[in-house]
């Protein structure tokens, strides 16, 4: 069975990482006390991780392009098939529209939109109604893409339990049996 490329293995799972501790971020940050800084800390990171994202996106795109995905098994079904490449759509426009909504709806306030504390990155410049238009956007987006992960990690588990085929280690993950 052929694989990934290395660099779409190691880019899939680095942003998985990412979007992961970045839901966890945004979804759990009202949580996280805010004195002693410890919420800005949480919400910078979250920003910072946000806007790598979109670069790490980007580079994904390009990635693939340059280096097709191997071909689906023999044994999957047209639904199959079509189901995958949904899925793998809507990942990739969710790992742009939610860090951009994210940086739309950094207008709601004056503070700075800081990269990891480095750098100030440009505003859009939009007013506030837009922002909060954005704001809301970003929010259901996050719980859409939460949504879409259980389902891939579903997924995952089919193959691995329910098939027990050899899918995953086009991924990395594991060694091929016979």
């Amino acid at each position: 069975m052929s694989r990934y490329s290395k660099g779409a293995i190691i880019l899939h799972w680095l942003m998985a990482v990412m979007i992961i501790g970045n839901l966890a971020g945004g979804f759990l940050h009202d949580f996280v006390p805010t004195e002693g800084g410890q919420r800005a800390l949480v919400m910078g990171l979250h920003k910072s991780f946000g806007l790598t994202i979109i670069a790490l996106t980007l580079l994904r795109i390009g990635w693939r392009v340059a280096n097709p995905p191997p071909a689906f098994p023999h044994y999957f079904t047209g639904g199959e098939r079509l189901l995958a490449k949904a899925a793998h759509g809507a990942f990739y426009l969710l790992m742009l529209a939610i860090p951009v909504s994210g940086w739309v709806m950094a207008d709601r306030n004056t503070r700075p939109l800081s990269f990891f504390g480095a750098l100030d990155v440009p505003k859009f410049g939009v007013d506030k109604s837009i922002a909060d238009a954005a704001h809301e956007l970003h929010e259901t987006l996050g719980w859409v893409m939460l949504a879409l992960l259980a389902l891939h990690i579903i997924g995952l588990l089919k193959h691995l339990v329910l098939d027990r085929d050899n899918l995953l280690v086009r991924m990395g993950l594991g060694s091929s049996r016979a």
